[in-house]
């Protein structure tokens, strides 16, 4: 444990989630395909073995001890495993190459995931109880769902996926039903393997989708998915990176009950939603952690504080995406340690 802290990652979220004191905030840099730089891993020797994602992710929390352990490697990795085929560069995250959805008549051939043995599932489910029995006393592992519509813009190909909403309803709602039955038996499958589920939904940005959208095609499945999540008594996280202003009074609707937020200004998502939801983010994943320095990232996190600290429902310091696979050590460190000197309650910025 960090000598100024008072508890282990574990018990700080417990206890954040219960609403009861805390030593400092939470300070949970999205650590992703990273991980696997702590074992001189490629990425793809990474995110294609259990073995190796759950030793990696060991070996990261024993460096940085940071506040969540997430398991992850792509958005795409639940519509692989209904189906769509991915390509998995060397060193880079695994893209899809082959969307599963190439017709209408595809569509009777789509079913909800079997955790046990579709696709890559297995993978995650080994490299969860890995970690679980390694760290699991100390930290909660938090293995990351592609949410129903990115899952479904995965199963049909983006492009054609977001025509698809002005010209074919009912194919969308077609995929987002099947998806979403998708998302709660993986829900299901990692609960059971000890993990705590949450959910990123990066294609229903307000980049690509407008508000009406979201809650034609969005929002009614997030819910669901978020009161199955809480039927286990869990907290929903929902991740949306990109633009998130013209959506996020939607994703505070959804029943989730933390936002991971990327390009919207902290002051105005706390104005917005501050009195719904706990805020998580957004210190800049390029311009902070892959291309700045200590000093830079020192001062980023202090801006945060200033915006959120004090956000009614809570606020946890991270970065608004995944952090970048080339970032340097240094800066990790810097992240990190400037979460845990300022933020410490009572919140002091000097």
């Amino acid at each position: 444990m960090n000598s100024r802290d008072e508890m282990t990652p574990k018990e700080r979220l417990l206890a954040a989630i219960q609403g009861k004191e805390i030593d400092r905030l939470l300070v949970s840099p999205l650590i992703l395909n990273f991980a696997s730089r702590s074992l001189n891993l490629t990425v793809r020797d990474f995110c294609t073995n259990g073995k190796n994602m759950g030793d990696a992710n060991i070996a990261c929390f024993k460096k940085y001890r940071h506040d969540i352990v997430y398991i992850f490697s792509t958005t795409s990795t639940l519509a692989e495993a209904m189906g769509t085929r991915m390509y998995f560069p060397e060193d880079d995250a695994p893209q899809v190459e082959t969307p599963f959805i190439q017709t209408r008549e595809d569509l009777k051939k789509l079913k909800p995931v079997d955790p046990g043995k579709d696709g890559r599932i297995p993978v995650y489910l080994e490299a969860i109880k890995r970690c679980v029995d390694a760290i699991g006393n100390d930290v909660f592992i938090v293995p990351v769902i592609g949410a129903p519509f990115t899952t479904s813009a995965a199963l049909r190909g983006t492009e054609r996926f977001i025509k698809e909403l002005y010209t074919d309803p009912e194919l969308i709602h077609t995929l987002m039903r099947v998806a979403t039955q998708s998302v709660k038996n993986l829900v299901d499958a990692y609960v059971r393997a000890g993990g705590v589920p949450v959910t990123v939904e990066p294609i229903a940005t307000g980049s690509m989708i407008s508000e009406k959208h979201f809650r034609e095609f969005v929002l009614p499945y997030l819910k669901e998915v978020y009161s199955h999540i809480h039927s286990y008594n869990l907290p929903g996280v929902l991740h949306i990176c990109g633009k998130t202003k013209r959506v996020i009074q939607c994703m505070a609707e959804s029943g989730a009950d933390i936002l991971s937020i990327d390009t919207i200004d902290l002051l105005e998502a706390k104005e917005l939603v501050g009195e719904q939801v706990c805020l998580m983010g957004n210190l800049s994943p390029a311009d902070g952690m892959l291309k700045g320095n200590p000093e830079i990232i020192t001062a980023m996190v202090k801006d945060c504080l200033a915006k959120a600290a004090d956000n009614p429902k809570g606020y946890v310091v991270a970065t608004g995406c995944e952090v970048p696979i080339k970032t340097p050590h240094e800066n990790m460190i810097a992240f990190l340690e400037a979460g845990r000197r300022f933020a410490r309650l009572p919140i002091n910025l000097n």
